[in-house]
């Protein structure tokens, strides 16, 4: 079996757009550092740069984390400038769970992906969403304010 017949190769081939920064970052976070490479170099040639052995920018540096207003973030290189990489806090890749779900959902119907790999690969996305900030878990909910203090 090539690196193209498993799943892990076909989304890496099939992501576009947004999903062409966040699938890499998906499998880096679930997969060992030699598979990536491998999937890096044989599927998507134009995310790596054999020349330094490392991502082109931009690309993902943090896995994934649901903020304050329930929008999906990660911290991502841009560029790289003279004096070292430039780096963007928690910038936005999803207005929400749903869009994040819905855009993977397209993804794998579009890698017409069976059962067994779709589970797979929405285990591993689910992963990559290592933190939700919607809610405080120090908060008491029966404090009358608590409902106040909810920003979705």
């Amino acid at each position: 079996m090539s690196l193209h017949d498993t799943w892990q190769g076909r989304v890496l081939h099939a992501a576009r757009d947004r999903l062409a920064v966040v699938v890499p970052s998906i499998l880096a976070h679930n997969e060992s550092d030699l598979m990536m490479i491998n999937l890096m170099v044989a599927i998507k040639p134009s995310c790596w740069d054999p020349a330094r052995m490392s991502l082109r920018t931009p690309f993902l540096c943090s896995i994934a984390k649901v903020d304050k207003r329930g929008q999906v973030v990660a911290d991502v290189i841009e560029r790289e400038v003279e004096i070292g990489p430039m780096r963007r806090r928690n910038r936005v890749l999803f207005a929400d769970l749903a869009d994040f779900r819905t855009e993977l959902c397209r993804l794998a119907d579009r890698c017409r992906l069976p059962d067994d790999d779709r589970k797979q690969f929405f285990s591993a996305a689910v992963k990559w969403v290592a933190a939700d900030m919607r809610l405080d878990p120090m908060m008491d909910r029966r404090d009358p304010d608590a409902k106040r203090l909810v920003v979705h």
